[in-house]
């Protein structure tokens, strides 16, 4: 009964902090100039800012070379 309660004490604790990496520093940019991600591009993103993101708006001048971390972009139906 004590693990039990513990672990429903902590679930709530399990989906803080996590961050998604995006070492294509051009992307990060994007995400830091459309206001997804703070400061200068450190290769990553809290992932609680970009997964229930819908549309992501052109990117295309960003010269992006590495779309790695788009797959936290869970909610994302719509890329230009």
């Amino acid at each position: 009964m004590k693990k039990l309660l513990l672990i429903l004490l902590c679930l709530p604790m399990i989906g803080f902090g996590q961050l998604t990496m995006i070492p294509d520093a051009n992307f990060e940019q994007a995400l830091i100039d459309l206001g997804y991600d703070t400061g200068v591009p450190d290769g990553t993103v809290p992932t609680a800012n970009i997964n229930t993101i819908t549309m992501l708006p052109t990117v295309a001048g960003y010269s992006l070379v590495d779309l790695t971390g788009i797959e936290d972009f869970t909610a994302l139906t719509w890329l230009y």
